[in-house]
Parts: structure tokens; C-alpha cells; sequence
């Protein structure tokens, strides 16, 4: 594991490092050497972060429900991208320069556990980076340093630094694309969007006002801008709240197109809705040279 933590300061801190043939082994086949994972437990809550991609696989406040789905149909092999969870799409978000590689490079890259420690607070934070190498050039040729600071409560709060090093300006859209867990993806509701403008990326992107709150009966992917920080949805299993200083806000389900997407599967559709949030689209920016762009999501069971 890339770390310059020592087994004694990663136990002091209350994690444990484990492999996801052991953690996720549905999705593994005989043989696969499966992926580096880090179990984060607490008193407060309780946490599973893959290293590739700073990937949260799974949280769960102490005595409270998970939080996340994790696709069935998923491969967790070394390069592949995470179906679930929360993948990081950095530097971009949708296509990407190559009109191919979609959502960044930084979710299947192997990310750096920096520091890691339980605080006064019950809580366990960590910080886990990645820099720019010559496997990035290619497609963004700037350098760079992504940092996730991640803290494990009986909230989830996630913070996501990017720096420019390079001396050129860098483009950055950016985004916590979170899959909730939910019994029934038709019987939800997303509060804290209504009256916002949003674009239809299944209406050739017309642009459009939410009228209430937004349910899921059909393929659903909306790009809003300008959201207020919180968001709730809720369900028969109770309300996740969502708090970020992020522009946007992205809603997305397969809905009946998960047959087409071979690491869904037809009706695993069911069991959750994306409610990412970050700067995208519009609302994308650029990083002068020797600058930093910040945004931070708070999660929380209610």
C-alpha cells in the first residue's frame, strides 16, 4: 500500500487494511487478486475506502443503516472503474478529451494514504492524495496534487482539494458521484431542488425549472445549477441528508437502460438513485496556475 504510515500508526487510528476478495467477495471470481481497502472504524461510525479512486465503498453511522449501494454486476479489478459507492469524477465529468474515457482518470488510479488519526471527537480522519505522473500527460498535461480529506462520525464529511503546479491554466469539473441506497427507487423523494434550473440531458439538454420535488419514474439525468447546500431524500428507509458548498447538483438513474450497462445489470436499477454533488457544466471552472479549488459534502443519516 502507498502510505508512509506505519501498521502501528494505521491501527492507533482505528483502520485496518484489508483486500475486497475478503471484504466484497461476490464480486471476484477464483484467482482475482482483488484491491487494496481500508476499514475505518469507530465509535461513531463505520466506513470501507478502496485506494483506487479514494473510493468510499461503504458507510454506516454505529447502529444505523448503510448508506451506500455498491452495483451486484461490479468487478473490482485493479483499472476498472467502481459501480457504486462514491466514485470521484476528476478532472472532468462526462466525456473526456478523448471523447472516450469517461468521469477522469483519478477514480481508477491508486490514491495515497498521507496521514490518518482518531481525534478527541471520536472521529477518524484521513487524508489521501494523488499527483500528477506521466500516465496523466496524455490526457491533462498539468501537474497536480488531488487531495480527499475524509472524516469517519456519525456523518460522513468529505472535502476534495485540487491544486494547479502546473504553469499553465487547467480546466476542472468535478464531482462526489454518490449512489444512495434505497428499497425502491419509484417510491423516493429529493427535496431542496425545486424551482432550481436544471438541463435535460434526456431532453437534448433543454434547460428547465423543477416543479416540486423530484421523483424517478423513467431514465433520469439532470445537471442542476446553482442549488441550495442541502438536499434530502427520502424514502421508506428514512432521509439521507446531503450538505455541500458545490454549485451543482446531478440526479441520475438507468432506470430500464441498466440492461445496456453490463456492470448494472436489468432491474438493479431499483435500488438506488445518484444524487451527486460538485461543479460541472456550467458551473466548471479553470485554475490559474499555482491556485486551489475547494468544495466539501457533508453526509448523514436522519
Amino acid at each position: 500500500m502507498p502510505s508512509s504510515l506505519s501498521a502501528k500508526q494505521l491501527q492507533a487510528a482505528g483502520i485496518v487494511l484489508a483486500n475486497s476478495t475478503t471484504l466484497f467477495p461476490a464480486h471476484h471470481s477464483s484467482g482475482d487478486a482483488g484491491l487494496p481497502m481500508l476499514v475505518v472504524e469507530n465509535k461513531l461510525g463505520r466506513a470501507v475506502i478502496a485506494l483506487q479512486g479514494a473510493h468510499l465503498m461503504s458507510f454506516a453511522p454505529a447502529g444505523q443503516r448503510e448508506m451506500f449501494w455498491v452495483s451486484p454486476k461490479t468487478v473490482l479489478e485493479s483499472g476498472k472503474p467502481i459501480r457504486g459507492g462514491i466514485p470521484l469524477c476528476l478532472p472532468w465529468f462526462g466525456p473526456g478529451p478523448d471523447g472516450k474515457s469517461m468521469h477522469g482518470f483519478a477514480r481508477t488510479m491508486e490514491w495515497s494514504l498521507t496521514s490518518a488519526a482518531r481525534l478527541p471527537s471520536g472521529e477518524t480522519h484521513l487524508v489521501m492524495t494523488l499527483a500528477g505522473d506521466a500516465s496523466t500527460c496524455d490526457l491533462w498535461p498539468h501537474a497536480f496534487v488531488f487531495r480527499l480529506d475524509v472524516l469517519v462520525g456519525s456523518a460522513l464529511k468529505l472535502g476534495m482539494t485540487v491544486e494547479n503546479r502546473g504553469t499553465q491554466p487547467a480546466p476542472v469539473a468535478f464531482a462526489f458521484h454518490t449512489y444512495f441506497a434505497v428499497p425502491d427507487v419509484a417510491r423516493i423523494a429529493i427535496g431542496g431542488l425545486e424551482q432550481t434550473t436544471f438541463i435535460d440531458k434526456m431532453d437534448n439538454f433543454t434547460r428547465k425549472t423543477q416543479q416540486g420535488k423530484v421523483g424517478i419514474d423513467a431514465v433520469t439525468d439532470r445537471i442542476y445549477l446553482d442549488v441550495s447546500a442541502r438536499q434530502v431524500v427520502s424514502s421508506a428507509a428514512g432521509n439521507i441528508c446531503i450538505e455541500s458548498d458545490a454549485k451543482c447538483a446531478v440526479v441520475w438513474n438507468a432506470w430500464s437502460n441498466d440492461k445496456n450497462i453490463p456492470d448494472m445489470g436489468e432491474g438493479n436499477h431499483v435500488g438506488y438513485v445518484c444524487v451527486e454533488r460538485g461543479d460541472v457544466a456550467d458551473r466548471a471552472i479553470t485554475l490559474a496556475p499555482g491556485a486551489s479549488y475547494r468544495t466539501w459534502m457533508i453526509l448523514a443519516n436522519s
